[in-house]
C-alpha cells in the first residue's frame, strides 16, 4: 500500500473521531457517492519543497505540506433550512479541527509526523444536482519528514 493510501486512509480514521459525523455512514477515499449523506476524503495536489545541500544537489525540505479535501454529499434543494444546516455541519468541522490542532491531536502518516492540520478553504457545494449537492472544505496537513 502507497503512502498516499495510508496518509488517507489513517484521516479518514481520524475524521471519524469528530462528533459531527455519523458512524453509520459511508466515508470513501477518493471517491463520494450519489446518496446522501456520505463522507470522502480525496488527495489534492500538493506542492514538494526543495532546497539545495552542500553538494549542490536538489533534497527534499524536512517540513512539507499536503494537501486534502474532505468532502460530503447532502441533501439539497429549495429548501433554505436545509441548505443553511448543510453549511452548519462544515463551521461544526471546521471549529472541531482547529480544536484537535490546537490539542496536537492529529492523525498518523507514514511521511513523517504531523505538526498540523488546518481548513485552508471555507465550505461550498462544490457539485449541485435536482435533490443532493457535493459540499467540500479543502485542508492542509504540515509535517517533518521521517
Amino acid at each position: 500500500m502507497s503512502q498516499v493510501s495510508n496518509s488517507i486512509d489513517s484521516l479518514r480514521q481520524w475524521f471519524r473521531q469528530c462528533p459531527l459525523l455519523s458512524k453509520s455512514n459511508r466515508f470513501g477515499a477518493d471517491y463520494l457517492g450519489e446518496n446522501p449523506t456520505e463522507y470522502a476524503i480525496y488527495a489534492s495536489p500538493s506542492t514538494l519543497k526543495y532546497r539545495e545541500n552542500i553538494l549542490g544537489e536538489s533534497v527534499l525540505e524536512d517540513k512539507q505540506t499536503q494537501n486534502y479535501i474532505f468532502a460530503t454529499r447532502e441533501n439539497y434543494g429549495s429548501d433554505v433550512k436545509q441548505n443553511s444546516n448543510n453549511l452548519a455541519f462544515f463551521t461544526g468541522l471546521i471549529a472541531w479541527m482547529i480544536e484537535q490542532n490546537n490539542a496536537r491531536n492529529f492523525p498518523r502518516m507514514e511521511e513523517g509526523r504531523v505538526t498540523a492540520i488546518v481548513p485552508t478553504l471555507t465550505a461550498y457545494p462544490a457539485q449541485v444536482g435536482s435533490d443532493s449537492a457535493k459540499y467540500q472544505i479543502q485542508i492542509q496537513i504540515t509535517y517533518r519528514r521521517n
